[in-house]
């Protein structure tokens, strides 16, 4: 079971990570997570190609966090709470800038800044009420961090929610539902450095 010394300092990807989405479509992203005492924030950069030349967006989430009990499903995994007071977004692409401008409700976005969405989220990430805790699983191996990732299961249920094949009203469904924590651990450890 994972205590809060543990999570202390900073994790990062050792490489760029390759992620399919549950719309079948793929993300090459670099994750970094900052723990001090019972604080979290994570930033998820997203890149257009594999090697993370070509930056896409960058996803700052920040907040609290709670310790709960070993995961069902996961032997040695720990059931973690981020609870979120804050989450950002910066486009680093134009068309992206230009898709947010249009879909957003929040005032102009610019390229290359920082935007918070706490309140009305956006395209990316929903709102804080919308999500205010992420329901997750992680397992420290040595130097490396493992959080969780959906069972092919899960991503199906995902999928079936995000094209309203699933009422909205039987609960919510992804990270933000304590039903749907992760099952699985992601193949992709971040370093403690």
């Amino acid at each position: 079971m994972l205590k809060r010394e543990d999570l202390q300092g900073n994790w990062r990807s050792s490489e760029i990570e390759t992620i399919e989405n549950p719309d079948g479509s793929v993300m090459y992203i670099e994750r970094e997570a900052v723990f001090e005492d019972d604080k979290w924030n994570i930033y998820i950069r997203s890149f257009l190609d594999n090697k993370g030349q070509e930056p896409f967006f960058t996803i700052h989430a920040q907040g609290n966090y709670i310790l709960g009990e070993e995961s069902q499903f996961v032997k040695g995994a720990t059931c973690v709470d981020f609870n979120n007071t804050g989450r950002y977004v910066t486009a680093h692409h134009s068309a992206l800038v230009e898709m947010l401008n249009e879909t957003s409700l929040d005032s102009e976005w610019m390229m290359d800044q920082e935007h918070d969405v706490s309140v009305n989220g956006c395209a990316l990430v929903p709102s804080i009420d919308d999500c205010p805790v992420e329901y997750d699983i992680m397992m420290i191996d040595g130097n490396n961090i493992y959080f969780g990732e959906f069972t092919p299961e899960q991503r199906e249920e995902i999928k079936k929610f995000s094209h309203g094949e699933v009422d909205p009203s039987q609960g919510s469904v992804g990270i933000c539902s304590n039903d749907n924590r992760p099952r699985q651990l992601i193949k992709y450890p971040m370093v403690h450095e």
